[in-house]
């Protein structure tokens, strides 16, 4: 990310402020339940899962809510930013064509507001820990830097996802496709461990992998990921936000012409 732009990007902390605000009230707005659905939506979600994969298909995994609740999150962080950043700059058409502001702002605002709905449902692993008997552990605090470093990534794709919507309308469908099956070659309702050996060889490549182990490990091993581990997430953020911000910022002196 080039100094001027990151510059821009802190000038206008005024509007992202807002979007993501905006964002957050129209969601709720005339909700009976309100926020509380950021805590329910997960909860039943989890609910099924666990009917499906520990009492029908019985996947042999201790604390199985707790582990499953621990990587859905994540995941569910991730598509709903991604979701919202794609058709983040057509969903403002108005104010791309008529108000000088960096574009960056609007995507980013989109991460930033669906970052603060996980941070929300987030927390109902803690009760959720504390009834299954695992407990809580100093080994949590290394839940911040992954979740940075997540955001980061996804923040990177965001960008790419929007830039590609503002152009080709099929990116949103090929992205609904996509995460269905990106969500079954994540292991989220399985462990890692548990695909056979020629599978979990190219389950490495998913990046996804690297990260919704490492809030497994964390939540319900109370292992801190290796250095390596933060190596390969530090990586995987670099790339996706540097090539995302490098796209973004050469086509977006086109978007008012398509949008």
């Amino acid at each position: 990310m080039a100094a001027n732009d990151l510059r821009a990007l802190v000038a206008y902390r005024g509007l992202l402020r807002g979007l993501v605000q905006r964002d957050l009230t129209v969601k709720y707005k005339g909700s009976l339940l309100g926020v509380a659905w950021s805590l329910l939506h997960p909860l039943v979600m989890v609910a099924v899962y666990t009917l499906a994969f520990r009492y029908v298909v019985r996947v042999p995994i201790e604390r199985f809510p707790l582990f499953l609740l621990s990587g859905l999150l994540p995941w569910m962080f991730f598509t709903s930013a991604l979701a919202a950043a794609t058709s983040s700059i057509t969903d403002n058409g108005t104010l791309v064509r008529k108000v000088a502001f960096p574009r960056a702002v609007l995507p980013m605002a989109a991460v930033a507001s669906a970052l603060v709905q996980f941070a929300l449902m987030y927390t109902v692993l803690v009760p959720t820990a504390l009834v299954m008997g695992a407990g809580l552990s100093v080994a949590w605090l290394a839940l911040l830097p992954v979740v940075i470093l997540q955001t980061a990534f996804t923040a990177g794709l965001g960008l790419l996802l929007a830039t590609a919507y503002v152009f080709v309308r099929d990116a949103r469908h090929l992205l609904d496709v996509a995460l269905q099956v990106w969500f079954w070659l994540t292991p989220i309702v399985y462990a890692a461990s548990m695909a056979p050996e020629t599978l979990r060889r190219w389950l490495q490549y998913n990046p996804m992998l690297h990260f919704i182990t490492s809030y497994q490990d964390i939540v319900t091993k109370h292992a801190v990921p290796s250095l390596t581990t933060f190596v390969i997430l530090a990586a995987l953020a670099t790339v996706s936000l540097v090539t995302g911000w490098r796209v973004f910022a050469r086509a977006q002196k086109r978007f008012a012409e398509y949008v």
